[in-house]
């Protein structure tokens, strides 16, 4: 890892926004926290990140919609997304969200810390 790699965390649940980026920060990222689509794409317009750590079902914006929006900005074609989320694996690919080339992987919650540390590091070498 070069650097301090940045990970975006969306999620509508401020407990678990806090809780996985002070995870994060422990371990050497830099968090940036968005409550949701709207002010995730918001954000996206200012900075980067490596890989964002994204909530499924959010008030606003679909997961669907902010995936199509980031897929249409050639800027941010590189970022990997893993899905951290209570949905089920199932019923993400009945509505079609793994179908994006930059989705890496899908964790469910309640997810153990090192699961998604190294689901984390995995999109960041890929």
């Amino acid at each position: 890892m070069t650097g301090t790699e940045t990970v975006m965390i969306v999620d509508d649940e401020p407990d678990v926004l806090l809780s996985v980026a002070q995870i994060l920060e422990a371990n050497n990222y830099r968090a940036i926290k968005a409550k949701d689509g709207h002010e995730c794409l918001d954000k996206l317009k200012e900075e980067i990140p490596g890989v964002i750590l994204l909530d499924i079902m959010m008030p606003g914006l679909t997961s669907k919609e902010i995936l199509g929006m980031i897929e249409k900005d050639s800027r941010l074609a590189k970022i990997k997304i893993i899905f951290l989320t209570a949905v089920h694996l199932l019923e993400a690919e009945e509505e079609e969200l793994l179908d994006s080339n930059q989705v890496v992987d899908f964790i469910e919650k309640p997810f153990a810390v090192r699961r998604m540390l190294d689901s984390i590091a995995r999109a960041i070498k890929e």
